[in-house]
């Protein structure tokens, strides 16, 4: 089977995306040579690829992208930093392709739904085409909310999150996004009361105050941690069409810890 194969199998019926414009690329290698082992990852860290090669993986499937940001005006640091993944994979013939904007609107088994799957309120089904998702309930704390996701996302590296608001305050209804992508206005347009955003996908002048203003709560979880359940089923999603075909999940590093003041 050649590498190729198992792309076309993850884009395969993915109508919601456009694929003359699209970030789900080959980022490294070849992707006509035959597939020995499949490695998943949300993104393909230096820890993730020292994996693969351990586990003679010869395909990682990483979910952002690998090599930090495209341009021609990087900081030296990143530039020495990509060209040591890109001789680490090239050494051992290791192709990286992303597979982004089908694995995050994918239904059920995808980023988005089951990121609002995991956390436990009754969010309606999200439109296909959409990063967002809503759910509608009996009045409960901020606070309530705010421990609903952390237990959800303990298990794959963020036991906390962070708060914006006050934790007292009741609300009826709760807007998430999908990592960076989550848009605070797409979600309070919706009349959301509490609203869900990505560490790395706001930012305090703008987001931030506006919600400070308008007494919306706001709610801040890791753009990785939130997306990794979600990326794990590719793992399952991938050995139900190809049972012969050894997927194994590498893990990124995105273990995160709080440390408070006494």
């Amino acid at each position: 089977m050649k590498i190729s194969e198992i792309i076309s199998y993850l884009n395969m019926d993915a109508e919601w995306v456009n694929f003359n414009q699209t970030r789900d690329v080959v980022m490294f290698g070849d992707s006509s040579q035959t597939v020995k082992k499949v490695g998943v990852c949300w993104v393909a860290t230096l820890p993730a690829i020292e994996q693969a090669i351990k586990k003679g993986i010869n395909f990682i499937i990483s979910h952002e992208n690998c090599f930090y940001e495209a341009g021609t005006m990087l900081p030296i640091e990143l530039i020495e930093s990509r060209h040591k993944k890109e001789n680490l994979l090239a050494k051992h013939n290791i192709c990286v392709y992303r597979c982004h904007d089908v694995w995050d609107m994918i239904p059920e088994i995808g980023v988005a739904d089951t990121w609002s799957s995991i956390i436990g309120l009754p969010f309606a089904r999200r439109n296909l085409r959409s990063y967002n998702s809503f759910a509608t309930f009996e009045g409960m704390t901020v606070e309530m909310i705010a421990k609903k996701i952390a237990n959800a996302l303990a298990p794959f590296g963020q036991p906390s999150v962070t708060v914006l608001g006050d934790l007292n305050q009741q609300v009826k209804s709760l807007g998430i996004g999908t990592g960076a992508a989550t848009d605070v206005f797409a979600l309070v347009r919706e009349k959301m009361e509490c609203v869900v955003l990505s560490d790395d996908g706001s930012n305090n002048w703008i987001a931030h105050q506006y919600c400070i203003d308008n007494k919306i709560p706001l709610i801040i979880v890791h753009h990785s941690v939130s997306e990794i359940p979600g990326v794990r089923k590719i793992v399952g999603y991938l050995e139900l069409k190809f049972p012969d075909l050894s997927v194994a999940y590498l893990e990124e590093g995105y273990q995160y810890r709080t440390v408070s003041n006494d």
